[in-house]
């Protein structure tokens, strides 16, 4: 559905059809396009455009709504087909890289940040071609599959976010970093806890409960390892009201990375496909975790709903 609405009423998440009236702006001389950063909606709030015009069936509305259509549908079919493709390629040849990684960890060697950096360049050129596609494959796991395809789902949902929150490219990329490893704790923990189906007792939920510090300890023992990424991986489970582990810290005490990665961590976990249990959709989950009180941080949570809606529109 088309219409019409002042230039500064433009917010991400909007597909711009046309711009009205005269600017000096490269931005507004592409023909449609997809507002997918705050950055660029303030360029065109100041742009002195009279107006624009917006498709709600592909972006966001003014209530920060879309319409309800399949993401991606009014794609070319074929270039859908072989962008899921490229996706599964990527992710597979990813995890490869990242089950290496960890195997020489458990073996005892330290995590090598030149190990992990073809992995992150693989995830964000992935992302670049196209967010939905990419995000949407990361979901399908199986059992056997879902430490390593935990780790690279949640690194990219922390560079998609954290590119939309128009990060600096390099804190993107630590953060993509941090996302790999914040379960790399996990690794001394027996695999017959962390694939345990029924409920786990007191002794096996307090060695769950230990990986972030396990983790930290293992990423501390490498020389240059990002202050951002040793934050992540400690702190990722961690609540906005005190509640979290492993150091119940308030939310006045937790950084914004951490709390970015809490979201992403939960939001993966419970959106992901695999053979033992049904998974949440995304708008469920997101209800599901808007309604957890003291759990995230709430603002935060918000703009995660609305990247995510950026990132189901589709590119033209």
């Amino acid at each position: 559905m088309l219409k019409r609405i002042e230039a500064n009423q433009v917010r991400p998440g909007m597909f711009i059809e046309a711009v009205e009236g005269s600017w000096n702006d490269p931005l507004l001389g592409r023909h449609r396009f997809l507002v997918r950063r705050e950055s660029d909606a303030q360029r065109l709030r100041g742009s002195g455009a009279a107006g624009v015009v917006i498709n709600t069936a592909k972006g966001v509305d003014t209530n920060g709504l879309r319409s309800n259509v399949p993401a991606y549908a009014s794609e070319d079919p074929r270039a859908v087909e072989a962008q899921t493709k490229a996706a599964r390629e990527t992710i597979q040849k990813s995890a490869e890289q990242l089950e290496d990684v960890f195997s020489r960890v458990q073996g005892g060697a330290g995590v090598a940040l030149d190990d992990i950096a073809p992995v992150i360049s693989g995830l964000s050129t992935s992302l670049d071609d196209n967010p939905a596609i990419f995000l949407s494959v990361t979901r399908l796991k199986s059992k056997d599959e879902t430490t390593f395809l935990h780790s690279l789902s949640v690194s990219a949902l922390m560079i998609h976010f954290a590119r939309y929150l128009d990060f600096d490219e390099e804190t993107v990329r630590v953060l993509g970093i941090g996302g790999l490893l914040h379960d790399v704790g996990k690794l001394e923990i027996p695999q017959e806890i962390l694939s345990k189906e029924g409920k786990l007792d007191d002794e096996e939920m307090k060695l769950i409960r230990s990986h972030p510090e396990l983790g930290h300890a293992i990423l501390q023992r490498q020389a240059g390892m990002p202050e951002i990424v040793l934050d992540v991986c400690l702190n990722h489970h961690e609540r906005i009201d005190g509640r979290g582990y492993p150091n119940m810290l308030p939310g006045s005490k937790l950084s914004i990375y951490a709390r970015l990665a809490a979201i992403c961590d939960v939001y993966d976990a419970i959106t992901s496909i695999r053979p033992y249990k049904q998974p949440w959709s995304p708008a469920e989950a997101l209800k599901w975790m808007l309604g957890r009180e003291g759990h995230f941080d709430t603002k935060l949570l918000k703009r995660f709903a609305l990247c995510l809606s950026v990132s189901s529109a589709p590119k033209v």
